[in-house]
């Protein structure tokens, strides 16, 4: 089957899509995919001279051009919903976000073999998260309001209180990686809850993730779900030994594909650290991008010697 690995950007994510490049280091037989949201013609040729393909991404004709023009990567989060489309010539499209990248090939793997029966191949926001399962608002003993992603985001697209109700404590399905078959069912589905929501006032920037929580959960479209391993947004721990993220549940297997959700400051500038705990018990300042990845494990592990749990050291 002909693949293809897709991602978006303009030209301040550049850097990201270069580092996701760079941790795929040419170890796939997959095609290299991304949607021109605002490239500088340097970079545009950069990504060519790689053998990247570049393509435009598609606005459906119910999303606002004002919105577009004036924050043009909105166009990226449509066109996700339309990839079949945008690239006909390949028979599986893998969809990573720009904010992601590589640690472990086998991820993509099983992103693409779980696709290939025409299942949507996604990862469900459960596991290993300290954190409630989704955001509630107490009222009194007994009482609660439900304000998780996909309760909120039906409401403002004015969906009826019985959808809201059926998806309002699913998990989120989170669309920075998923992959699927260009002659899926789903497809169909996807862009019909896409124009529902749009033309109903609901959010651009969320009516993906929308969109595919409705197709899986109303309309029951065919979905394999797989381990958050293959996207993983925390918590992170660090193996230091073999200088990777690996994840909380024992036995603390390498994490597949890393994804910097909630991490504008270390998406900004690889100087930008945060303090991440480590199997052995220590804690040290890393940035979770590929290259501060690469920095620590280029760099001295123990900087400042042996050091007692919780005690920061500088990478």
């Amino acid at each position: 089957m002909r693949k293809v690995i897709v991602t978006g950007c303009d030209s301040g994510y550049f850097p990201l899509v270069m580092e996701l490049i760079q941790s795929i280091n040419g170890r796939t037989d997959a095609a290299l995919c991304v949607l021109d949201a605002g490239l500088s013609s340097r970079q545009v040729e950069t990504l060519s001279d790689l053998g990247v393909l570049i393509r435009t991404p598609y606005v459906p004709p119910c999303a606002s051009a004002r919105q577009i023009r004036q924050r043009p990567t909105l166009a990226i989060n449509l066109s996700k919903l339309w990839l079949d489309r945008v690239l006909p010539q390949f028979d599986l499209i893998l969809w990573v976000d720009a904010d992601a990248w590589v640690q472990d090939m086998t991820a993509i793997e099983h992103m693409f073999d779980a696709a290939r029966d025409g299942a949507l191949a996604i990862v469900p926001e459960i596991g290993a998260k300290i954190a409630d399962m989704f955001a509630i608002r107490w009222i009194c003993p007994g009482w609660m309001q439900v304000r998780s992603f996909l309760y909120k985001n039906a409401r403002k697209a004015r969906l009826p209180f019985a959808i809201r109700r059926r998806i309002g404590a699913k998990p989120l399905l989170n669309s920075g990686v998923m992959c699927l078959h260009r002659d899926a069912a789903i497809w169909p589905m996807l862009r019909k809850w896409q124009e529902t929501i749009i033309r109903q006032g609901g959010a651009l920037f969320t009516q993906d993730q929308l969109s595919i929580a409705l197709a899986v959960y109303i309309d029951n479209a065919r979905v394999t779900f797989l381990d958050n391993a293959h996207n993983y947004i925390g918590p992170w721990l660090l193996d230091e030994d073999r200088g990777m993220l690996v994840n909380l549940f024992y036995p603390h297997a390498p994490v597949g594909i890393v994804h910097l959700v909630s991490q504008a400051r270390l998406r900004q500038s690889l100087s930008h650290t945060l303090p991440v705990p480590t199997l052995s018990g220590r804690e040290v300042a890393l940035n979770l991008r590929f290259g501060g990845l690469r920095a620590f494990r280029d760099g001295s592990r123990h900087p400042d010697g042996p050091q007692s749990p919780g005690h920061s050291g500088t990478v």
